[in-house]
């Protein structure tokens, strides 16, 4: 791993420390998209154009220290390296497959600057569990500084311009993880559905563009920014998230009353397929580890920690997985291999448990 990887590395991500309710919310997303008034939207910038932007995040860099960051050049990076940053959350798949992106790391305040992912910059916050105006006031501090270096293309009418005219307005989007595992097995999400779209906002499953659900993990989003405040979006975001905490609440007391000796089933049934199996899909591994972050929330099982399980499910991904063996994989078959083989390390502890 080269040098700007192993800073990364050594950060303290958000999925594995504390935040609150992170029982059910993993992590709360703050992105504010802008764009500068003084070159052409990223899908018809010219060198020329990439070098002034360049001069632009420069200065902001400079400003803030030269060693308070780092700026990664995405067409610079292997493959590997590439869909290491996509898994950790710090560039989208888009920006893994383009050759004009970038993306500042800051180091102290913990927050990226995505640039030419749609917008020439957008300001990105991740935070552990709910935490929706934090991530926030990080966001526009960043925002307010990047300003000073960077005049940004706005209308008093319509707000923030961007080259996409749905997104027009705010330019802020709110997002977060959810695990709903018993809504999801007592289908009662479908209650919720209407009320989340006429709110401007919607539910979709983490994996792929497609949103498939896996584990019974989803993401919240907010799709709507003009004619909205920032104000608006938050309140509305946190309305959101808020009623969807309360109801899955509310059913997993209802689900431990009727059915614990089903949920303790499932949750040791995961923890023996993950403690002995030799092959693990991705999918296959995500569902059993919901399974067992259910047991470990509803005290079913004490190890675990939380947060060390939380760790799980993002290090059983591809290129973590080649990371951590040191090694490149050729075939599906040996990503599965590993996978299996790293869970059956990491979770020896647990199976020693008095049951």
């Amino acid at each position: 791993m080269n040098n700007i990887l192993k800073i990364i590395d050594q950060k303290k991500s958000f999925w594995n420390q504390c935040g609150p309710r992170n029982d059910i919310v993993l992590s709360t997303r703050i992105r504010l998209g802008r764009n500068s008034c003084d070159i052409p939207f990223p899908d018809t910038m010219t060198e020329e154009d990439l070098k002034v932007q360049s001069g632009m995040i420069g200065d902001f860099q400079n400003s803030s220290g030269s060693d308070s960051g780092v700026l990664v050049r995405i067409e610079d990076l292997d493959l590997h390296e590439k869909r290491l940053l996509r898994e950790k959350n710090i560039v989208t798949s888009e920006m893994e497959a383009s050759g004009k992106c970038l993306v500042f790391i800051d180091r102290d305040r913990d927050f990226c600057i995505l640039i030419n992912d749609e917008d020439h910059f957008r300001m990105q916050v991740i935070r552990p569990g709910f935490q929706l105006y934090e991530a926030y006031k990080t966001a526009d501090a960043v925002d307010d500084e990047l300003n000073k270096f960077v005049s940004y293309a706005f209308s008093e009418n319509y707000g923030f311009l961007s080259s996409d005219p749905s997104k027009i307005g705010t330019g802020l989007k709110v997002s977060a993880i959810l695990h709903l595992p018993v809504l999801t097995m007592q289908k009662h999400l479908n209650e919720h559905i209407g009320s989340i779209r006429d709110k401007g906002f919607q539910l979709s499953g983490t994996l792929g563009n497609g949103g498939r659900v896996i584990g019974g993990m989803y993401v919240v989003s907010s799709r709507k920014y003009l004619g909205l405040s920032e104000v608006d979006v938050l309140d509305t975001a946190d309305d959101v998230i808020s009623g969807l905490v309360k109801s899955e609440d509310e059913g997993r007391d209802e689900f431990l009353n009727t059915s614990r000796r089903e949920l303790e089933d499932g949750v040791w049934k995961s923890l023996g397929i993950l403690l002995y199996a030799r092959r693990l899909s991705y999918i296959e591994a995500i569902e059993h580890l919901s399974r067992i972050r259910l047991g470990i929330i509803m005290s079913v099982i004490r190890e675990p920690d939380i947060n060390e399980l939380n760790d799980l499910m993002v290090r059983i991904q591809w290129s973590h997985l080649q990371e951590n063996y040191g090694r490149r994989f050729t075939t599906v078959i040996e990503s599965d291999e590993c996978r299996a083989r790293f869970l059956r390390e990491e979770l020896k502890q647990a199976g020693e448990q008095d049951v």
